[in-house]
C-alpha cells in the first residue's frame, strides 16, 4: 500500500506544503522588481508551475496537494498584494517566512513521505521557483534568457531550505 503514508498528513500538514510552495514562488517573484506586467507573469507561473509538476506527477499526491483551489486563492492575493515595489523590509520578512515554511515542509516531508515522493514534492517547489524567475523576462520562461541574480540567489537559499537541488 504505498500511498497508505497520505493518510498520515493532516489537513494543517498538507497546508504547510501548498503555502510553503506558493511562498517560495511568491518570494522569487518579488525578490526583483519586474513592473506590474512582469509581477503578474510571475505570480500567474507559480500556478502554471504548480499544475506542471500535478501533471508531470499524476501519481503522488503530495504533488497533487500542492495545487488547490486555497493555494490558487492565496497566489491570486499575493499577486494583488505585490503589484507595486515593494519595501525591502517587507520582502526581508516574506523570504524569511518561505525559508522558514519551506524547512518545516522538508522537515515534515522527511518525516511522513517516502523519500522518492517527498523528493518529488521538493523538487517540483524548486521548478515552479525557476519558471517564476523565467516569467517577466522577454519572451517568456521558455526562452533561454538567464535568470536575475537576486532571483538566482533566492532559489539557492529555497534549495537550502528544502534540502535538496534540482538536478
Amino acid at each position: 500500500m504505498q500511498l497508505d503514508y497520505f493518510n498520515s498528513f493532516t489537513p494543517d500538514d498538507l497546508a504547510l506544503l501548498w503555502r510553503a510552495a506558493v511562498m517560495a514562488g511568491a518570494t522569487v517573484a518579488i525578490s526583483r522588481y519586474s513592473g506590474r506586467g512582469g509581477t503578474n507573469n510571475e505570480f500567474q507561473a507559480i500556478v502554471s508551475g504548480l499544475e506542471a509538476a500535478a501533471q508531470q506527477h499524476p501519481a503522488n499526491p503530495l504533488v497533487q496537494a500542492l495545487l488547490t483551489s486555497d493555494s490558487r486563492a492565496y497566489a491570486a492575493s499575493l499577486a494583488r498584494q505585490f503589484q507595486t515595489d515593494i519595501r525591502q523590509t517587507t520582502f526581508q520578512d516574506i523570504k524569511l517566512a518561505a525559508l522558514n515554511r519551506c524547512a518545516q515542509a522538508a522537515e515534515l516531508l522527511d518525516q511522513k513521505a517516502p523519500a522518492d515522493q517527498g523528493l518529488e514534492v521538493k523538487q517540483s517547489i524548486l521548478s515552479m521557483c525557476r519558471a517564476v524567475a523565467h516569467a517577466s523576462k522577454e519572451g517568456g520562461w521558455h526562452s533561454g534568457n538567464p535568470v536575475d541574480v537576486k532571483e538566482e540567489g533566492v532559489i539557492e537559499e529555497l534549495e537550502r531550505a528544502l534540502g535538496v537541488a534540482l538536478p
